[in-house]
């Protein structure tokens, strides 16, 4: 069995050729359901900074105070909300974290992105 990943219109495509004579099977997906890093600037309040979507984390490096950096498995996020402009992270351990977005439409797609990633991890039961 042969496996290629090629990437086409953000889109990941996954072929499979089996054997030969055999229909190849294709399957489209998201790069970030492949582990794809997701950057956006964003704000934590007064801090201005990175919120990084990683393969396997959560991060907000602050530009403003390199103290109030934080990254988090996607496992050790309890919850994870959405209000008006921004998407709040509370982890099992720490503080919350409120980033806010400049639009609406950022925050839906930065909050759905996120949502997905803690349900893989905790279906695979990643800490």
């Amino acid at each position: 069995m042969k496996t290629m990943l090629t990437l086409r219109r953000s889109l990941l495509v996954a072929l499979v050729a089996c054997l030969p004579g055999l229909t190849l099977y294709a399957q489209s997906m998201p790069p970030a359901a492949m582990g794809a890093d997701i950057i956006v600037d964003i704000r934590n309040g007064d801090q201005r900074g990175k919120l990084m979507l990683r393969g396997t984390e959560l991060a907000f490096e602050s530009l403003t105070d390199g103290k109030q950096s934080k990254s988090w498995k996607y496992a050790e996020i309890r919850s994870l909300e959405k209000k008006r402009k921004e998407v709040r992270v509370k982890p099992y351990k720490g503080s919350r974290y409120d980033f806010q977005f400049p639009d609406n439409g950022a925050r839906d797609r930065i909050y759905e992105e996120i949502s997905q990633r803690i349900l893989t991890a905790r279906s695979q039961g990643k800490k």
